[in-house]
């Protein structure tokens, strides 16, 4: 995967963010609007798990594989699952950063296990 690639979709995607969250509301947006916020959220979330990811890994000595863009992957879904449990619940307790945490760190695992 090129280099400039992930930082420049997660720059555009907080852009495209940036303008629904203060031009739109999600009742006028509809379902199309919906998925396209979610799906530039993950895309921004994704840029800064992977920046996280290279930071680790230069921290460590490896190099940027495919093994790293899995991790990148499963750390940016634990904001999606606390964006998606904050209206169902009400409010963000432990328990479901806890959850949050248990579901990111088995993913971590099974990455860690399958590769």
């Amino acid at each position: 995967m090129p280099r400039r690639l992930i930082p420049v979709l997660s720059l555009i995607s907080a852009v495209i963010l940036l303008v629904m969250l203060n031009f739109t509301t999600p009742v006028g947006v509809g379902p199309l609007g919906v998925l396209v916020f979610f799906t530039t959220f993950y895309m921004l979330m994704y840029g800064l798990a992977m920046l996280i990811v290279r930071a680790f890994a230069k921290v460590l000595g490896d190099n940027v594989g495919k093994k790293q863009y899995l991790y990148g992957a499963v750390l940016a879904f634990g904001p999606m699952i606390l964006l998606m449990l904050a209206p169902s619940l009400g409010v963000l307790n432990p328990a479901a950063l806890g959850l949050m945490a248990v579901f990111v760190a088995l993913g971590c695992f099974l990455v860690k296990c399958k590769l």
